[in-house]
């Protein structure tokens, strides 16, 4: 777009489809003089690649370039790259920025070139929107959506993607912040006050538009509450049962090992005989009494491990019970019940748990 043309009108013609529309504002070495040679490199390198048709990369090296210097040309010839890829936000800025500075060129750009950058301007301007932000208060620093875009007065307006966006200022422990909604191609203008140690009570959604007149969907805080049964449990009952469950199975597995390596023991070093136990039947040997011991101990294994089965089982299905009772007790219907009851079976026990939600 602002290349410096030094080769005849043929061979610039003949390359008019891979090279941008406008050349150098100024003729001659007036901008050579002042760019850097580093600028003019990286400016040289993102001509070579536009004219490979590598947007990209001549992008990059424009942006490089602009980082350094920010002169017309540069600024021209990375909209243009980022035209070709769609980056029409970008495009706009730098646009904006060239033809707000091109008559302030001496000597300016041509006419043509005037009118090639103002209607590549109006193809980027279509597809993005223009916020115009101003504030009562100059050196606040201007957000929008998080980002820093400059400090108040602003010297142009801020070009944004379609949709809603959020305009915050700052300036010490002032703040202040207000949503806005911008059209494709279309503007607004948003004032931001600014109010001592507010962090966002000022955001203030902006009038309805036309075709936004729908009903709009209640905020989160109009949700319907729950019912206070059901709205916060107490997390001191459910750790009690819980710990209360875990250690109770623990106990129960515990015993269980504990009985299994008696009856083993049972079964082979105080085997007596032929492996009956009547015959320690009204016996008092010294083998009969420590099979008879070892017979009372994994009868009291066994019957622990039960009892810690059912104190275990009981914990953790009440919990569970508490915990489904709580968050149904706000039901509509009022149909939520629970019920659980420990059952014992000569082998073992348990617990039952019924419910309806």
């Amino acid at each position: 777009m602002l290349r410096k043309t030094i080769a005849p009108i043929a061979i610039a013609s003949a390359l008019v489809t891979t090279a941008p529309v406008l050349a150098l504002a100024a003729p001659g070495g007036a901008q050579d003089e002042v760019m850097t040679e580093k600028v003019r490199e990286l400016h040289k390198e993102g001509n070579a690649h536009y004219a490979r048709g590598d947007y990209e990369r001549a992008r990059v090296a424009y942006l490089a370039a602009w980082a350094l210097q920010k002169r017309l040309q540069i600024a021209g010839n990375l909209a243009e790259a980022e035209m070709k890829l769609g980056r029409f936000r970008e495009a706009a800025e730098h646009l904006a920025y060239y033809l707000r500075e091109a008559p302030k060129e001496q000597p300016p750009p041509p006419p043509a070139e005037m009118k090639a950058a103002e209607a590549l301007y109006a193809a980027a301007r279509a597809q993005v929107g223009e916020l115009s932000i101003a504030t009562l208060e100059n050196g606040a620093e201007i957000l929008v959506d998080g980002e820093v875009v400059g400090v108040a007065p602003l010297p142009a307006p801020v070009f944004v993607e379609p949709g809603m966006h959020t305009v915050s200022a700052r300036r010490g422990n002032r703040f202040g912040a207000r949503q806005v909604r911008v059209d494709k191609g279309g503007a607004a203008s948003v004032e931001v006050e600014l109010a001592d140690g507010n962090l966002g009570a000022s955001m203030t959604p902006p009038r309805a538009e036309p075709q936004d007149s729908a009903a709009p969907e209640p905020p989160a805080s109009a949700a319907p509450e729950r019912p206070a049964g059901g709205a916060r449990l107490p997390v001191v009952p459910m750790v009690i049962g819980g710990a209360l469950g875990v250690v109770g199975l623990g106990v129960g597995v515990g015993f269980t090992l504990a009985a299994n390596a008696k009856g083993t023991e049972i079964d082979g070093p105080l085997r007596v005989g032929d492996g009956n136990r009547s015959a320690c039947y009204q016996s008092r040997s010294a083998a009969c009494a420590r099979l008879g011991d070892a017979v009372d101990e994994l009868d009291a294994f066994t019957s622990a491990a039960v009892v810690g089965y059912v104190v275990g089982g009981a914990a953790i299905a009440g919990t569970a019970g508490y915990v489904l009772w709580s968050r149904s007790a706000g039901d509509s219907q009022g149909k939520a019940q629970v019920t659980a009851a420990p059952w014992f079976a000569p082998g073992g026990g348990g617990v039952g748990v019924a419910g309806r939600f």
